[in-house]
């Protein structure tokens, strides 16, 4: 499992570690098998056009249009896993702070490559997003969360949200301590914490909530 951290193993930097680095193609290859089954799906949902003109227009038979169900279901996944590579290859493993004392650059950190390091002073604000679902029992436990790392440059540019697994994370812990990490250099960093009530079927329930700090 993922485990997100904040690693001073190297004196000269400081990383959020959002991922481990295990290769692009590995993470694709891990995600692929739980992608196969939505993506055939979604294709041949939207080719719901082109069979209703086979079957009202054209009056084509029905192995026919069961045959462009295939077909479109094999683009969805097709497209799709390109999707999942490009992802894969875009995708931000590590934010890193340098020099550590006192941080002045932040650099985007995609495995094996690294970004050009971007000063401090270009980013205005980073923020921790997490989403909770609890269950509508009494208990109200968490049974889902999505947890998103944003970072919004001076310019009004978002950088691509980064999804922070597991979505078990101490998002405190974590706001807390990239908060002390960033201090030097006054980039506000906040929480936004907001939680839905699982809707049973007869009802529809939620409440919810934030935090934040400026630095």
């Amino acid at each position: 499992m993922n485990s997100v951290r904040i690693d001073r193993s190297n004196p000269d930097v400081v990383d959020l570690v959002l991922r481990e680095e295990v290769g692009p193609l590995v993470f694709a290859a891990k995600r692929w098998p739980g992608e196969v089954i939505g993506s055939l799906a979604a294709g041949a949902l939207y080719g719901t056009p082109v069979y209703a003109v086979m079957a009202m227009v054209l009056s084509q038979g029905p192995g026919r249009i069961w045959a462009a169900v295939g077909i479109a279901a094999a683009v969805g996944l097709v497209v799709n896993t390109f999707v999942i590579l490009y992802g894969a290859f875009r995708s931000v493993t590590r934010l890193r702070f340098s020099p550590v004392a006192a941080p002045e650059t932040m650099t985007l950190v995609r495995g094996s490559r690294t970004d050009r390091p971007r000063p401090l002073t270009d980013v205005q604000q980073i923020w921790i997003d997490h989403s909770i679902i609890e269950s509508h029992d009494g208990d109200r436990k968490p049974v889902s969360a999505k947890i998103t790392l944003y970072v919004l440059l001076k310019n009004s540019r978002l950088i691509r949200p980064m999804p922070v697994l597991p979505w078990t994370t101490d998002t405190t812990a974590l706001h807390q301590q990239l908060q002390q990490t960033l201090a030097p250099a006054a980039v506000q960093v906040d929480l936004v914490v907001q939680r839905r009530v699982q809707s049973p079927p007869w009802m529809v329930a939620g409440h919810g909530g934030s935090t934040g700090s400026g630095g």
